[in-house]
């Protein structure tokens, strides 16, 4: 049999022969609060040596504090900077975790304005394929990755009120299907979680009225938690999720059953 047709060993052996090491690294992108916070504190928790980044203006709280560093995901250079120097401080990258987004003004569609649209596209869109491209560049010559983004349950079924949002997510989620198809042979999974409301800052930030719309859709009656996704993501990094890519992870207490 041709290289590319021999069976690989689980754990994601790509045609390089790569593999999981025994030492896991990760680059947690967004990490500064919510759920990207309580994803670092669950792969560090588990043994994976993990740097955490988000703008050069986040605050850090004392959970995460430690291996910390500046990127902005609307900023190519500074993405594939961060990354390469993540990969010189650790010898390698095995996991890139991106949580980097923004929900935007909750607005009817004839009041959101063109700039605010693109705004929030350039940087949920944008900034993950900016990602994507960047972990793949360190990744595929190892023959081994994990690559996962937060997307959102609004890509899937479409918020109200919420276009830019829903677009940019959607977007996403289109783009993990056709990586991860693209790059399905190599030993690097790309991978989405599609959360609903998750009790997180851009949540926090709703009016209680709209608070409580969102949780009228979820049939558990309840927003999820930070490290419910959290051990979800975990799972999908680990070398034992090794037959899955392209995929959506539901994490919606039965929203979005699909």
């Amino acid at each position: 049999m041709v290289a590319d047709q021999q069976q690989r060993e689980p754990g994601g052996l790509g045609p390089k022969g790569g593999g999981a090491p025994a030492e896991q690294h990760a680059v947690v992108i967004g990490a500064s609060s919510g759920m990207g916070s309580a994803i670092v504190d669950t792969l560090r928790a588990q043994g994976v040596k993990t740097l955490a980044l988000d703008l050069p203006s986040a605050s850090w709280n004392d959970e995460v504090a430690g291996m910390t560093g500046a990127v902005d995901v609307t900023d190519v250079a500074s993405v594939e900077s961060a990354l390469k120097g993540a990969e010189e401080a650790f010898g390698s990258v095995e996991i890139v975790v991106n949580c980097a987004g923004i929900l935007g003004p909750v607005a009817p569609t004839v009041e959101t304005s063109q700039e605010t649209f693109e705004r929030i596209v350039d940087l949920n869109l944008g900034g993950a394929f900016t990602v994507t491209r960047a972990a793949l560049e360190l990744m595929l010559p190892r023959g081994y990755g994990r690559i996962v983004h937060i997307a959102s349950v609004a890509g899937k079924e479409g918020n109200p009120q919420m276009a830019a949002y829903s677009a940019s997510k959607a977007g996403v989620i289109g783009m993990v299907k056709a990586v991860g198809k693209e790059y399905a042979p190599s030993g690097v999974t790309v991978n989405a979680v599609a959360p609903a409301s998750v009790e997180t800052p851009l949540i926090q930030g709703m009016t209680p009225e709209r608070q409580e719309i969102q949780k009228s859709l979820i049939p558990m009656h309840r927003f999820g938690t930070v490290q419910e996704i959290a051990h979800l993501v975990a799972y999908i990094v680990s070398p034992q999720a090794s037959f899955t890519t392209g995929f959506v992870y539901d994490a919606s207490g039965g929203r979005a059953d699909y």
